[in-house]
C-alpha cells in the first residue's frame, strides 16, 4: 500500500501528451536556462543509424537479443552525436548536466520501440541529463510497471524523471485524457511546477495544477475507472499476445501482396518464419519486425508507389508524395498513415484487438489501386 500511496502523488491527470510535454520543455526552459531551437540537439538517427538497425540479425531469432543489439546501436547514436558536439567546442560535459532528454518510447513516424531505461540510465550516469519519455502509444500496448520506470532522485536510482502517456490510443479512452507520471518532488516543484495552462489549480499540488486548468469537459477521465475495469477483467498478457500475432499476419497479408516472391521461401505466399528473419534486409519493412513496436510496423508500399532511398535516384518520394497516397487512402474510407523516410514510403500499419485480417486484405488492394 506504501508503493501505491507513493504511486497516486506520482500522477497527474492531463489532456494530452503535447500539452504535457510542452509543460516540460517550457519549465525545463525557466529552471535550466534557455531551450531555444537554436540550442537543442538532434541526434540524426535516421539518416545516420537507422541503416544499421536495417541490418541487425539474430542467430537466435529471439526478441531479447534483437533488443540488446539495437540497444547498442541507440546508444552509440547518443553518445557519438553528444562527444561529437564536445569535440567541437560547442558543448562540454559540464554545460550537458542538466540537459534535457526528450525520449520517444515507440516513436510516431517510425514505429520503433526504443530502449527507454538503457539510454536513461547512461544519459544520467554519464552526462548528469533529465530524462522525458514521451509513451503517446505505450499506455496497453506495453507492459509498464511505472515504480520499475520512474527515477524518484534517489542517489544511484536508474530510471526516468518524467513520463508521459495518452489513454486514447491503445488504452481505448475517449479522447482528452492522458497521464504524466513524476516521482521526484523537487522535479515536480520546479520544472513541473506550471502547466501549459495555468488556473486556479496552480497552488494546489501536483494533481491539481495539470487537472483543474480552466473549463474543459472531464469525461474522458471520468471514464478511465470503467475502462480500467475492463482492461483488468482480460487478461491483458493475452490481449497484447493477440495484437502482436495479428500484426504479424496482417503484415504477412501486405507483402505477399504488394512484394510478390520476397520472403516467400521458393512458394507462392509470403513465409512469416523468412519476412521475421529477412524483412528489413529485403526492404520490406523499416526494421527488422522485432525491434518495431509489437502492435505498430512501417511496411513499403508497392513498387510502383514507394520510391527508392538511393540518394542520386530521381524517384525519392517527399512528405508531399505520402500526404497524396494517404488522401487518397482516405477517400477510399481506409485510414492508415503513410510515412516518407528516407525517400521511401510506408504504411504505418497498427492492429488492435478489433482489427481482423480482412482490414489489411482491403488495404493491400487499395494500394495496388492508387492511381
Amino acid at each position: 500500500s506504501e508503493n501505491k500511496d507513493k504511486m497516486r502523488e506520482s500522477i497527474a491527470l492531463i489532456g494530452n501528451v503535447t500539452g504535457g510535454m510542452n509543460a516540460v520543455i517550457g519549465g525545463h526552459a525557466r529552471f535550466h536556462g534557455n531551450s531555444s531551437k537554436e540550442n537543442a540537439i538532434e541526434i540524426p538517427f535516421e539518416e545516420d543509424f537507422l541503416p544499421l538497425l536495417r541490418k541487425i540479425q539474430s542467430s537466435s531469432n529471439e526478441d531479447n537479443d534483437y533488443h540488446l543489439r539495437a540497444t547498442d546501436v541507440f546508444l552509440s547514436a547518443f553518445d557519438s552525436t553528444l562527444q561529437n558536439l564536445i569535440r567541437g567546442g560547442k558543448h562540454s560535459k559540464l554545460s550537458l548536466a542538466g540537459s534535457l532528454l526528450l525520449l520517444d518510447h515507440i516513436t510516431s513516424n517510425t514505429a520503433i520501440h526504443t530502449p527507454i531505461m538503457s539510454l536513461a540510465k547512461y544519459a544520467k550516469e554519464e552526462y548528469g541529463m533529465i530524462v522525458a519519455v514521451d509513451g503517446a502509444h505505450s499506455l496497453l500496448s506495453l507492459p509498464l510497471e511505472m515504480s520499475n520506470i520512474l527515477s524518484d532522485g534517489s542517489d544511484g536510482q536508474e530510471g526516468v524523471d518524467i513520463y508521459l502517456t495518452n489513454c486514447h490510443k491503445w488504452f481505448s479512452s475517449p479522447r482528452g485524457a492522458a497521464a504524466l507520471f513524476c516521482s521526484n518532488t523537487t522535479i515536480q516543484d520546479s520544472i513541473l511546477r506550471q502547466p501549459a495552462v495555468v488556473s486556479h489549480g496552480v497552488n494546489d499540488g501536483f494533481l491539481s495544477r495539470f487537472l483543474w486548468d480552466g473549463c474543459r469537459d472531464y469525461s474522458a477521465e471520468l471514464s478511465l475507472p470503467a475502462i480500467t475495469d475492463f482492461w483488468n477483467a482480460t487478461d491483458i498478457s493475452v490481449v497484447r499476445k493477440d495484437m502482436k500475432q495479428n500484426l504479424k499476419e496482417g503484415i504477412r497479408i501486405l507483402i505477399q501482396h504488394w512484394h510478390p516472391g520476397v520472403c516467400s521461401g521458393g512458394g507462392d505466399n509470403a513465409d512469416m518464419a523468412s519476412i521475421e528473419q529477412n524483412s528489413a534486409e529485403a526492404g520490406l519493412t523499416l526494421v527488422p519486425l522485432q525491434l518495431h513496436a509489437p502492435m505498430m510496423a512501417l511496411v513499403r508500399l508497392p513498387d510502383h508507389l514507394s520510391g527508392s532511398a538511393v540518394a542520386n535516384k530521381s524517384d525519392r518520394k517527399t512528405s508531399s508524395d505520402a500526404k497524396r497516397v494517404q488522401d487518397y487512402f482516405y477517400s477510399c474510407r481506409v485510414e492508415v498513415p503513410v510515412k516518407c523516410v528516407r525517400g521511401v514510403l510506408y504504411c504505418r500499419v497498427s492492429c488492435h484487438v478489433y482489427n481482423t485480417a480482412e482490414d489489411f486484405e482491403t488495404l493491400a488492394r487499395v494500394a495496388l489501386n492508387v492511381p
